[in-house]
């Protein structure tokens, strides 16, 4: 639960920080997460699609694999939880068709988190945000 707190609490900062980016329309891709793994499997979790000059809450998501949410922004991040102690959950961030971030878990109750790369425009924004997340 902590891991969730924390990760919900990082993407507030990282939607605060793109709310002022002047990226312009053209750094916009399409995103697709897919959430996939056992069949059937129940999951609950969130996911945001940023998108270049709009603050979007995170959306709330629960349902049964295979599941697929789709949007256009300039980043994408989520947070997955499975909601049994067997089976496995996996998730995949597409950009513009081809998978750019993923991650899989078969523990119990196990937790996936994933965010996609910052884009590469260098703007003061962009550079606070690869120092919070550590991606230099």
């Amino acid at each position: 639960m902590t891991k969730l707190i924390l990760h919900r609490l990082i993407i507030c900062l990282c939607l605060l920080l793109l709310a002022g980016c002047d990226l312009s329309k053209d750094a916009r891709s399409d995103f697709t997460i897919k959430v996939c793994g056992t069949e059937g499997l129940k999951f609950s979790g969130h996911y945001s699609i940023v998108g270049a000059r709009t603050l979007p809450e995170p959306v709330d998501a629960h349902g049964v694999i295979p599941m697929e949410y789709r949007g256009r922004g300039v980043i994408a991040l989520c947070s997955f939880r499975k909601l049994t102690e067997k089976g496995s959950l996996k998730v995949k961030i597409l950009k513009d068709g081809k998978v750019i971030s993923e991650s899989e878990t078969s523990i119990s109750y196990g937790f996936v988190s994933l965010k996609t790369p910052i884009p590469e425009k260098n703007t003061i924004i962009t550079q606070i945000m690869r120092k919070v997340f550590n991606s230099e």
